[in-house]
């Protein structure tokens, strides 16, 4: 087989997601692309929880929607998701005869836990997809380390379980790829940043943003950075500003309820001209909404957040690998441009897995236009470009005056009306530069037939989706990178050779195709949206976009 996607559904507690990564990795060792979705409750113990693990001899970016074998530790976890099965899926529930197998009177005999279930899974999927039961040894080892021994034993009986119930197999050939790393969309986000300097990540954890705390506080000492748990999303966003402040670059993780709770703060972070990286990892809203699924409906909340008119970027990657290079370019253009900038992801890249392969050697200078003169220091100095050089207060010599109200050049409090001109269209000016200096930035990406004349445009996480279910259709793909500032000339350019213009969101108003209305002037002819809080996936959404060419 060149391609497999298992499913793997339990209850919270039973160690589905640690299984599915821990199979990923499995198959990662085999050789082969993996990609991993996580579907889980907002509960500590039970619910249904669920992975679709997707395995491939090519590269892929979404999860398939339906499984060659489907794993469920409970019998009504199958029902409920029997959907995703076809005539031919190999179904293992708990319990004897066909291809069951009784995990739990398994895990009672070897004297596990619950949440080492999916130990048994890799058994029986080495007998089944043909897999030398050492790749299993080997996984188990690497992942467990020193608690490696039981799961091995588990996965044994897994493996001796279906081969004396002679269970149908799925060969697998040992594939060639080299074994890249299997890695989530928030640590990428995090290594991005840290590739780029930032020394300081502050959060208070929420769904689907806490895993970037978790891992950056767990690798804190390799990585040379301070993570910080505060007690809430103000206080996480004022303590990177003043870490900021002080000369150490920071960033601040949270999803759309503390963006909500940290608007005050960001529009300091604008006011006072102090770099500051947001990262805004997207679930379904409103208020608490469906805490733990994906969404992409704070577009114009974080294109608006903050009161007052100052500069800010927003940056959107659109899978997981683009993770990365975001990122660590959020944080140049943050000391740069001396302002706020997000890096708006969502549930779907955040949390989800894949084998990528990128630079991470690659270099990411931190430019800072610093204060080099002497005298007296102007810390809001007007400029050609707008923006001012910048000095820390542990520099010799230097006073600085950073103020929140209004200011003079000094940075001393002013509301004369000639002040309050200067500086606001000071920031003008720097927005202006901004905007110009993007037109050289890497703010878009094009795939598919670039010569097609239906266009399908989107931002985000359908991006991976997109560039499966574009194959054999007279499309191209835009993908928008920069939301803010928007890359007009570049879509215009585009758009002037496209007949049918398709926008594709996860949110039910369609933001994206009102921002690419206002931004070139043209609506796009259709939209393309899903709302239920569910990434979509290729094959489906192949035939709404059939639908739409129509």
């Amino acid at each position: 087989m060149d391609e497999l996607s298992v499913f793997l559904g339990g209850r919270a507690g039973e160690g589905v997601k640690r299984g599915a990564l821990v199979i990923g990795k499995l198959f990662n060792r085999y050789g082969y692309h993996v990609f991993i979705m996580d579907d889980y409750v907002s509960t500590i113990r039970g619910g249904q929880d669920y992975s679709e693990i997707r395995i491939s001899k090519k590269e892929v970016f979404s999860q398939k929607g339906i499984s060659d074998i489907f794993f469920s530790f409970h019998e009504d976890i199958f029902e409920r998701y029997s959907s995703k099965t076809k005539r031919d899926t190999v179904a293992v529930l708990d319990g004897k005869g066909g291809t069951n197998v009784p995990f739990d009177e398994i895990i009672k005999e070897k004297n596990a836990s619950p949440v080492m279930k999916p130990s048994v899974i890799l058994g029986v999927l080495s007998y089944v997809c043909e897999i030398p039961f050492e790749f299993v040894v080997k996984t188990l080892e690497s992942e467990f380390k020193e608690k490696a021994d039981k799961n091995i034993e588990l996965a044994k009986a897994g493996f001796e379980y279906a081969k004396e119930n002679n269970f149908p197999k799925l060969r697998m050939e040992r594939w060639t790829k080299p074994q890249f790393p299997v890695i989530s969309g928030n640590e990428l986000t995090a290594l991005g940043a840290v590739r780029a300097g930032m020394k300081v990540y502050t959060a208070y954890p929420i769904t689907p943003a806490s895993t970037l705390l978790h891992f950056l506080a767990k690798e804190s000492k390799r990585l040379h950075i301070a993570a910080i748990h505060t007690e809430d999303e103000i206080s996480a966003a004022v303590m990177a500003i003043g870490a900021a402040y002080a000369g150490a670059p920071a960033m601040c993780g949270t999803s759309g309820p503390g963006i909500d709770l940290m608007g005050e703060a960001i529009s300091l972070a604008g006011g006072t001209e102090i770099p500051l990286v947001i990262v805004d990892a997207q679930r379904a809203g409103p208020t608490t909404g469906v805490p733990t699924y994906t969404e992409q409906g704070d577009l114009n909340l974080v294109l608006n957040v903050g009161h007052g008119e100052f500069p800010r970027i927003v940056l959107a990657p659109g899978t997981i690998d683009e993770s990365f290079d975001v990122a660590a370019r959020a944080m140049q253009y943050a000391w740069w441009y001396q302002t706020p900038v997000f890096v708006l992801t969502d549930k779907h890249i955040a949390e989800s897995t894949k084998t990528v392969n990128i630079q991470f050697g690659k270099k990411y200078p931190l430019p800072v236009k610093y204060f080099e003169g002497s005298g007296v220091y102007k810390r809001y100095q007007v400029t050609e470009d707008g923006i001012s050089p910048i000095a820390f207060p542990s520099m010799k010599g230097i006073v600085n005056h950073t103020n929140s109200t209004e200011h003079t050049e000094e940075g001393y409090s002013s509301s004369l009306p000639e002040n309050v001109v200067k500086m606001k269209e000071k920031r003008l000016k720097k927005a202006e530069t901004i905007r110009n200096d993007f037109l050289a930035e890497h703010t878009i990406n094009v795939f598919g037939d670039v010569d097609a004349k239906n266009t399908v445009i989107t931002f985000g996480s359908p991006t991976g989706t997109l560039l499966e279910a574009i194959e054999g259709l007279p499309l191209k793909l835009l993908q928008v990178i920069a939301l803010e500032p928007f890359p007009v000339e570049k879509v215009k350019n585009i758009f002037d050779h496209s007949e049918k213009i398709i926008s594709v969101e996860q949110n039910s108003t369609g933001q994206f195709a009102e921002l690419v209305k206002c931004k070139t002037g043209r609506a796009p002819d259709e939209k393309i949206l899903r709302y239920d809080g569910r990434p979509f996936d290729p094959f489906e959404l192949k035939e709404r976009l059939k639908e739409a060419l129509l």
